[in-house]
């Protein structure tokens, strides 16, 4: 399910479900647990050595969806299983009491203020599900604190135990289930949870929710993601004119350049400065060096961009290219080009001075700023800067008529008409230079599948794409270099996760 609900949303839907008999609460509390536990073996395995799995239970369905956990792991993992119980079973939810009675008999069960944690513990969180706030209350203030000094993996179910309190569970994981709840995007949602994945529920009737805000998920990516034909040749894969560089910063196109290719296009072309000297080591992107005022590009270059951009579906610009001033006419005669246009890093720097011209362009326009670069471009316009980055970021694309993508921990992709989808791949590893360099080639890449009749949905779509794609990289690449990821890793970690699961 791609839209974000509340989590009173949830509860409401699933009581629809329930009351239309288009679902029954035992089997979906089963789908549910059987999910989560499919989702934790997949990250177990990263954990040969661990000694045993603890799975702390609370007295609701979150507690619930923790043992059929158990009983499901039972089966098929030679690690002991401790069912560490918050309350006594006789005040267990009706559900959450029918799979009690029939756990499997390996799991050993404990009271959860026993539990002594040790360092080959993975741990799973099923205490509390939705709707906790204020003041955390005991037993689980204590054993929210337990968990979060053990240093041990944990795995949140649906939600990290206390969202919304004074006190909650810090995941590495967190098995999303039924569909993503909106406090996941709040800054202590972001925080807590860790990795977002999620465990799809049947549930035939569509919930109740804020209209036009979506998640991109894995299921969703893969969904979208279509297998080339045999007979493709490489125009017909996508072609991209990446512009950028300058006298300062030489590097960072080559890197767009070779995001682009990473992301299955099948031509790009490189326009760099004549200062720059090509030497990426990636021979498969042609570069082409044109003469420059002092290194940078100016309104003499629209020649050439005219010259190279005819069987591009697609320009991307910015990365590398500095602020000289003589770049304001460039960036100018490409936004009055009819052709899709991507803008990132010095681009948009230029491109918040005149706003004008976006209204009067009819090819789609995708804007990759970070939250200063959003407030320049807001500034031009003299708009009042919201808080919340959903709001900002549907307001900048209403007013530049254009996709907008804000960049940050849960990047938010808004289109011109109000449609917003909100990343939720993505990890620290991210954070290093050139990352964002990345990011445009992969958008640049995804964008170019389209071909120049690409439409303004179609942009959408892309950069949301490119943005879930640039994550699920972050998240591979961190798992093999840990805090050494570099953006050099980023292009590669994308192209091996595009097709397949890692």
């Amino acid at each position: 399910m791609e839209q974000v609900i509340s989590s009173a949303e949830m509860r409401n839907w699933e009581q629809a479900n329930f009351d239309s008999s288009f679902a029954d609460p035992l089997e979906l509390m089963y789908i549910a647990g059987k999910g989560c536990a499919e989702l934790f073996l997949q990250y177990a395995q990263r954990y040969s050595d661990f000694q045993r799995i603890v799975i702390f239970a609370g007295h609701g369905n979150n507690g619930g969806d923790g043992v059929v956990m158990a009983s499901y792991l039972a089966e098929r993992v030679g690690a002991e299983i401790v069912l560490a119980l918050a309350k006594e079973p006789e005040k267990f939810s009706v559900s959450s009491k029918y799979y009690f009675q029939k756990l499997h008999k390996k799991v050993q069960v404990i009271p959860a203020e026993k539990v002594q944690l040790f360092s080959g513990d993975l741990i799973v969180d099923a205490l509390l599900g939705t709707g906790c706030s204020n003041v955390m209350h005991e037993p689980y203030k204590s054993l929210i604190n337990s968990i979060n000094q053990s240093r041990c993996l944990v795995f949140a179910v649906d939600l990290p135990s206390g969202l919304g309190a004074d006190t909650t569970v810090r995941a590495d994981i967190t098995a999303v289930i039924g569909g993503f709840k909106d406090i996941l995007f709040t800054e202590s949602g972001i925080e807590s949870a860790g990795l977002l994945k999620l465990v799809e529920l049947p549930l035939s009737l569509e919930p109740e929710s804020r209209a036009g805000v979506f998640a991109a998920s894995e299921q969703w990516f893969r969904k979208n993601t279509k297998p080339m034909s045999r007979s493709v040749h490489k125009y017909q894969r996508g072609s991209v004119l990446v512009i950028g560089g300058s006298q300062e910063y030489f590097q960072a196109p080559f890197l767009t350049a070779r995001s682009v290719l990473r992301a299955g296009a099948g031509l790009v072309r490189l326009l760099i400065p004549f200062a720059v000297q090509p030497g990426s080591g990636a021979l498969s992107i042609i570069p082409v060096s044109v003469k420059t005022e002092n290194g940078a590009f100016s309104g003499k270059n629209l020649a050439d961009v005219l010259k190279y951009s005819e069987k591009a579906d697609c320009i991307a610009v910015g990365p590398g290219m500095g602020r000289n001033l003589c770049s304001k006419d460039f960036i100018a005669g490409l936004l009055k080009l009819d052709k899709p246009l991507l803008l990132d890093a010095d681009a948009l720097y230029f491109a918040s001075q005149m706003p004008e011209l976006f209204q009067q362009r009819q090819a789609p326009t995708v804007l990759t700023p970070h939250r200063g670069e959003a407030q320049r471009l807001a500034e031009a316009l003299n708009m009042t800067i919201p808080d919340d980055n959903i709001a900002f970021a549907r307001l900048l694309a209403k007013h530049y008529n254009s996709t907008v993508l804000l960049k940050g921990a849960r990047t938010v992709t808004a289109a011109p008409d109000g449609r917003v989808r909100l990343n939720t791949s993505g990890s620290p590893a991210l954070a290093t230079a050139g990352s964002g360099d990345v990011l445009t080639g992969l958008i640049a890449g995804e964008m170019a599948h389209f071909h120049s009749d690409l439409t303004d949905l179609e942009a959408w779509d892309s950069a949301a794409r490119g943005a879930f794609l640039h994550g699920l990289a972050g998240e591979y690449a961190g798992r093999r270099f840990g805090n050494g990821v570099t953006a050099d890793d980023l292009p590669e970690a994308a192209a091996e996760v595009f097709f397949a699961k890692y």
